[in-house]
């Protein structure tokens, strides 16, 4: 059953539909009341399911009044909707490009417009973003992708200013892979007769392994959890294995040109 104290906090998790969006639904549900937000619903009794496209301002804008109008606030939000699109960057097309960015970047961007004023007025509030590793370096056959996950981070790097005067904490939380259904989802833009075909394919292969091998995402929700009971969140989380975390140190102190060897070196196939 969902928690429905008056004194229980309010959080609104997107992408609730599967993956880390369904695990921070399901742990955050014990002792929280939780709304999941997706396009499609879900059969379950241990929240509550709003419907929303964040890639359409008006579904977003709803599904937040109606949070509001029933519980009178909204503590804190879980941003895990997101879209997954693989391929050359040459040739992936425009639109195609779009969509990409109009659900991970631009639906961001609605969620954060429909939260902060009711946030504002309550005084306090926390908003954590996921992103990715991909959005700390750029992946290959990921380019698309990565680029607006380092846009999501750049972003809420502004907004932390920006709205911390108001109570409201901000983070972003960059997991590495995870054993979800992501892959099912995932746009794949390849051509039969491309140059890159050969190593797109090696390459796609490896990112489909390494998440079918990968953890459980509720290790991404156990820290969503902790973030959320900190009192001042910092702003930048990286979860993933200690390769993944070793990778992201290193791009930041190794120069470019040797980090670029060795990220070949190890991490491509």
């Amino acid at each position: 059953m969902s928690v429905n104290s008056n004194n229980a906090e309010v959080v609104l998790v997107t992408g609730s539909s599967s993956g880390i969006g369904a695990a921070c639904c399901e742990r955050l549900s014990r002792n929280r009341r939780v709304w999941g937000a997706s396009r499609t619903g879900t059969d379950q009794e241990q929240w509550s399911y709003v419907k929303m496209d964040v890639t359409d301002e008006d579904s977003v804008e709803a599904a937040v009044d109606s949070i509001v109008r029933r519980d009178g606030r909204i503590d804190a939000v879980v941003h895990c909707a997101g879209l997954s699109l693989s391929g050359p960057v040459e040739e992936t097309t425009r639109d195609e490009t779009l969509r990409q960015f109009e659900t991970n970047y631009f639906g961001t961007v609605r969620i954060l417009r429909a939260v902060l004023p009711v946030m504002r007025r309550q005084g306090c509030g926390r908003i954590v973003v996921i992103g990715s590793i991909a959005g700390l370096i750029g992946l290959p056959y990921a380019g698309h992708y990565s680029a607006t996950k380092f846009a999501v981070d750049g972003l809420m790097e502004a907004l932390r200013h920006e709205v911390l005067p108001f109570g409201i904490y901000v983070s972003v939380v960059h997991p590495g892979d995870f054993n979800t259904r992501a892959g099912d989802y995932r746009i794949y833009r390849k051509n039969a007769g491309s140059e890159y075909v050969s190593a797109f394919e090696q390459a796609a292969a490896f990112y489909a392994a390494s998440e079918k091998r990968a953890r459980h995402p509720d290790v991404v929700a156990r820290k969503i959890e902790a973030i959320l009971a900190r009192r001042r969140p910092r702003l930048r989380y990286v979860v993933g294995t200690p390769l993944e975390v070793l990778g992201v140190w290193a791009k930041r102190v190794l120069p470019a040109d040797l980090f670029a060897y060795f990220f070949r070196r190890f991490y491509l196939p």
